[in-house]
């Protein structure tokens, strides 16, 4: 088990960028057992949209840890790894995935979720806030992600997001 969450993601983030397919799906199998979230990074660097269309196809999977790989490893400013810089200029391209996961039943998802969301807010908050305002804050999971993703602009005092939990 260590070995696996400690160094074959890592392998195949340096040696496996010219075999994306199976690269990929061995990033899936080892998640599991410890995050492939420093693994992944290469690929979203070398081909952004490639690896996100199947980063989202992970986002919907039954498998907690996978769903958390499909947020977390394309965080922008993932602590401890280098800053996604297509993601922190435009978000957009995780959008679907950010969406897919709004209400997850895990709560390891959804601390990847507001963890990711947070650091979107520090380059684009209302992009962040349009979104929130549009989620069902009725859901537990949902106002969860919420209140935690607006941690940042609820501490500077942003009113759209005071508003958004309920703090006008």
């Amino acid at each position: 088990r260590g070995f696996v969450s400690l160094f074959l993601p890592d392998f195949v983030g340096v040696y496996g960028l010219d075999h994306f397919d199976e690269s990929l799906d061995a990033l899936k199998l080892f998640t599991p057992f410890g995050s492939s979230e420093f693994g992944i990074r290469p690929f979203l660097r070398k081909d952004l949209k490639r690896t996100l269309k199947v980063m989202q196809t992970w986002s919907r999977d039954s498998d907690e840890h996978v769903r958390r790989l499909s947020c977390e490893g394309c965080r922008p400013r993932l602590p401890w790894s280098f800053r996604l810089d297509a993601l922190i200029a435009d978000p957009s391209p995780a959008a679907k995935i950010l969406e897919n996961l709004k209400a997850d039943p895990s709560l390891y998802v959804r601390k990847s979720v507001a963890n990711h969301l947070n650091d979107i807010t520090k380059d684009h908050p209302a992009w962040v806030m349009d979104r929130i305002e549009k989620w069902d804050l009725e859901d537990p999971h949902s106002a969860w992600i919420a209140k935690r993703a607006l941690r940042s602009l609820i501490k500077a005092g942003d009113r759209r997001a005071l508003a958004v939990i309920g703090a006008g």
